[in-house]
């Protein structure tokens, strides 16, 4: 009997053994069947572009948290899908949640960012609207785009508005490399976004309250967490808690601005000027409007600037060298400035090696991997079909390392932007087109007035140089950037 049993057991095991590559095939084969079937023409001028829908529900999930989180090689993702379709620069599959078509070389990204976007066929595609705001300038098009884009710009690049925000920047950052300095012992990853968000939240609502600014912090980082999580919002996913931190978040500001008009409180920051903007047929924007724009602007410059001054401090002290040139150039500015004074606009214009520097950060940081759009109409492109409501996600971490492009592109080396122009594709560290980051002035003198003031004063050490990256959900040295900061004597 025992024996009968145990052959039964072999022949059971045996069974499944010989149906789950069966049911696997199934399973992928019915995922590819619903977002694929009856789009595609194999022979015709309609074909989807290359590529797989991967497990249902999931997509291909699995095999981009593998390359991103589990075995640290985010290019992987990319790498792989070259290899088995070719390098065609355009593949289909499944990411975040939707059916997605994913560009990657020079020439589709650039007319994905560019005329495509520009003519109608895509608009902004971020995995959740509900996140960033229905009301955002990274979400509508059209006229309100254009106006709300208009207004931006001026209220964050003129040079008054930069000039004004020098001023304001400063002693923050002052009295952070102070505090560094005097905790001895500090993880940058940390430091640094504590700062950044308390400078943002200065120039965009005027919060100075530290009990405030903690507490939002804690929110817009839980709101982060979501940002690229699947938009499944039950009870214990992160979609469900960012949800949860967006309405607190939107809460404090409502409040904001309700004291302002009933108080008649006027400020000179971002809030206010959406807040007194009107268009050309003298409309003002609602109170959700100006919300979602204040939100998105703190959630797009917090995340993003924060960690490029890590990778900052991080860089500089495994490239002592380029410290020192940066050193002298920052000095010679100091030596032409009476004692404490601040840096101003027309300093920041003769900064010309710590120019190259912040470029050759922002483009090795690579803080966002890619950019999404989606497709607004059933679209034909270079004879590949976008279907409507489809993700398209422009990969350009990929580009801002391929070799075709930079010579020894893992290399920190400023001086490779010594009177070079990238190539049309191959830098959109900002986006491009009419949905590039208006914030990208303001995000780069940010990171020269840290490098100016930590230079002159300041020596740090890494305590883990070899301590390797993460990159989930943001590329970071693993450690967090741990060093010791301390005073020059």
């Amino acid at each position: 009997m025992e024996l009968e049993g145990a052959k039964g057991l072999a022949i059971a095991i045996g069974g499944v053994a010989a149906l789950l590559p069966l049911l696997f095939w199934s399973l992928r084969w019915f995922n590819e069947w619903r977002f694929v079937g009856g789009l595609s023409s194999r022979n015709g001028p309609e074909k989807l572009p290359p590529g797989c829908m991967g497990w249902p529900l999931i997509g291909e999930m699995l095999d981009f948290l593998w390359c991103f989180k589990f075995a640290r090689k985010p290019d992987d993702f990319i790498s792989k899908r070259k290899s088995r379709y070719g390098d065609t620069g355009i593949y289909r599959t499944h990411l975040f949640g939707h059916p997605v078509i994913v560009t990657c070389s020079p020439e589709w990204n650039k007319q994905v960012l560019g005329s495509w976007t520009e003519d109608g066929s895509l608009s902004s595609g971020w995995p959740s609207s509900e996140l960033i705001g229905n009301s955002s300038v990274a979400i509508v098009d059209g006229s309100l785009h254009k106006g709300l884009r208009r207004s931006l710009m001026q209220a964050i690049n003129s040079p008054s508005a930069l000039d004004f925000h020098l001023r304001t920047a400063q002693p923050v950052f002052i009295s952070a490399l102070e505090e560094w300095a005097s905790k001895r012992k500090i993880v940058a990853f940390d430091e640094t976004k504590a700062v950044t968000f308390r400078i943002i939240c200065n120039a965009l609502v005027s919060f100075k309250s530290m009990a405030l600014l903690d507490k939002m912090e804690s929110l817009y980082r839980g709101t982060m967490a979501g940002l690229r999580a699947m938009t499944i919002n039950i009870p214990g996913t992160a979609f469900h808690h960012a949800l949860k931190c967006r309405k607190e978040l939107s809460r404090i500001l409502l409040d904001e601005m309700r004291k302002r008009r009933n108080e008649e409180i006027h400020h000179s920051d971002f809030m206010q000027t959406l807040m007194d903007y009107t268009d050309e047929n003298g409309n003002r924007l609602s109170d959700v409007e100006v919300l979602d724009n204040i939100f998105s602007l703190i959630l797009g410059g917090y995340e993003s600037t924060s960690n490029v001054m890590t990778w900052a401090l991080y860089y500089l002290a495994k490239y002592p060298e380029i410290l020192e040139k940066l050193k002298k150039e920052t000095l010679a500015i100091r030596e032409l400035k009476s004692k404490d004074a601040l840096l101003t606009y027309e300093d920041i214009k003769k900064m010309k090696y710590t120019s190259k520097v912040v470029e050759e950060l922002i483009r090795l940081a690579n803080v966002s991997p890619f950019i999404f759009r989606r497709v607004k109409k059933d679209v034909i492109i270079d004879e590949f079909k976008f279907p409507q409501n489809w993700k398209v996600i422009v990969w350009i971490r990929t580009i801002h390392i391929d070799s075709r492009y930079y010579e020894d592109p893992l290399t920190f080396n400023p001086d490779r932007w010594n009177d070079v122009k990238p190539k049309a594709g191959t830098y959109s560290v900002f986006g491009a087109g009419m949905r590039y980051c208006p914030g990208n002035n303001f995000a780069r003198h940010q990171l020269m007035m840290l490098l100016y003031h930590a230079c002159l004063d300041y020596r740090w050490e890494l305590l883990n140089p070899e301590a390797g990256i993460v990159f989930q959900p943001h590329q970071r040295p693993r450690d967090g950037a741990e060093m010791l900061f301390s005073r020059v004597d």
